[in-house]
């Protein structure tokens, strides 16, 4: 079974695959997709969430591999740019590792690094009280949570309604297993927000030690999914980085 994709744009342009983040859907990328009318994007559904829910148990091994498939089935020379927040993130520096002939550029948002068994068994108690909120009061704890605009609230809804239950304890369990690349040939732009977490803020730092050659960015005034937050600023960073432009003024380095 393959991965759902939204897809968009000329099929001859640069291609960029998104990539979104744990329990939400490729919904999530719609604003980019609206401003990206020049490039061929593709926004797979990830295994157990959005329309890939049935594929299961999510696993990072299998879904890089998936979006391996999806790039070599979907792009004609078999090679596109990669943007991940969060999860997908994650996903992205497991294509390098795994896949690094489908990658050109990469940037990821908000991404984990390997975390502890500990902390991994404290992420998955608050699972109970996740699953005993309904689809509507858990999008607006993550509007609330992530600082996403009430527009976008539909979208995330979305992500949140085909979201497999158990789909949380296979997140918190593949990130005790991360594994980083080192040396890559692809160029990695590592982001975090400036409102995001003190744990996420110290990933980032810690993937641009661990990943030669990164560069590390922070954006000022945003959380976790900025790309709802800050559509235009997200967008326009995107499209710096993939064509080796200048990035925007606003972001610092870390």
């Amino acid at each position: 079974m393959s991965l759902s994709v939204r897809e968009t744009g000329p099929t001859d342009a640069p291609t960029i695959v998104f990539l979104h983040g744990g329990g939400l859907s490729s919904a999530m990328w719609q604003p980019q997709l609206d401003r990206l009318h020049e490039y061929h994007c593709l926004a797979p559904d990830l295994p157990e969430q959005g329309n890939s829910a049935n594929i299961e148990p999510f696993t990072f091994a299998d879904a890089s591999r998936r979006v391996a498939d999806v790039i070599r089935e979907r792009v004609p020379n078999g090679q596109a740019h990669v943007v991940g927040l969060s999860i997908g993130g994650a996903v992205a520096l497991r294509l390098l590792l795994d896949a690094p002939d489908v990658v050109d550029h990469v940037m990821i948002s908000g991404t984990a690094t390997r975390i502890n068994s500990g902390l991994a068994v404290l992420m998955r108690v608050n699972e109970p009280f996740i699953r005993f909120l309904s689809p509507d009061q858990q999008t607006n704890l993550m509007l609330r949570q992530f600082h996403i605009p009430k527009v976008y609230r539909d979208l995330v809804l979305e992500g949140v309604r085909a979201c497999k239950p158990e789909a949380n304890t296979h997140f918190s369990k593949e990130l005790t297993k991360i594994e980083l690349p080192h040396k890559v040939q692809a160029p990695v732009l590592i982001v975090v927000g400036q409102k995001e977490t003190s744990v996420a803020k110290h990933a980032a730092h810690q993937l641009c030690k661990e990943i030669e050659g990164a560069r590390g960015v922070m954006v000022p005034r945003v959380g976790h999914a900025w790309n709802l937050e800050a559509p235009d600023l997200f967008t326009r960073t995107v499209c710096a980085w993939i064509t080796n432009a200048s990035l925007p003024q606003e972001l610092v380095a870390l």
